[in-house]
């Protein structure tokens, strides 16, 4: 009833502008940021070092990373039809190098996991919103990379360990997870737990 694009996440605000009525994920913790949260440390100042890493991994989450994640997801299914139809798999392209030995949701991973390799989170010692808008594509990423089918409850839920190959990535989620603000918002927001698909 909130929006036309009938997607999640929305937010509706009452400002002093007058109603605010948002989707998009980056763009809405941008508003909240700047609206609400200058002095949060969730954004680092423009002139910090941290900066352009914020800025690419708050982009990178949705921009990219998903992505490349729901491209596999999509092949995965439309070779299964293909399969099913009993037509052969079209040859696809190889990419040079490392990245033609993985698909795009494990270059994702493995992009995140050096990563983390370096640093705590994605723009540096301290959590931002880049943080936030990764912490989905990973949940989401991790079991995509391992293979496994695309079931949203089962993927959100952790009912299998996919991430053995990426343990900062899994350190970092349970870091996010720890955290009272995420405890709260999942409370809130899913005390049953994700809807169904």
């Amino acid at each position: 009833a909130h929006h036309e694009m009938r997607m999640t996440p929305i937010v509706h605000i009452r400002d002093v502008a007058g109603d605010v009525v948002m989707v998009e994920s980056g763009a809405i913790l941008e508003y909240l940021l700047a609206r609400f949260g200058a002095d949060s440390g969730l954004r680092p100042r423009e002139d910090a070092p941290e900066f352009p890493a914020y800025l690419q991994f708050l982009h990178f989450a949705e921009g990219t990373a998903l992505a490349k994640i729901f491209q596999d997801v999509a092949e995965r299914r439309l070779a299964k039809a293909r399969a099913k139809a009993g037509l052969p798999a079209p040859a696809a392209p190889k990419l040079p190098g490392l990245a033609g030995s993985r698909s795009g949701a494990q270059r994702v991973m493995h992009f995140a996991e050096n990563t983390l390799a370096a640093r705590p989170y994605f723009a540096g010692a301290q959590f931002t919103a880049a943080d936030i808008m990764m912490h989905f594509a990973l949940k989401i990423g991790g079991p995509i990379a391992a293979g496994a089918e695309f079931d949203t409850r089962a993927l959100l839920r952790g009912a299998r360990d996919h991430l053995a190959a990426f343990p900062m990535v899994r350190a970092f989620l349970q870091r996010v997870a720890a955290r009272p603000a995420f405890q709260r918002a999942m409370q809130r927001t899913m005390p049953n737990g994700p809807p169904p698909m």
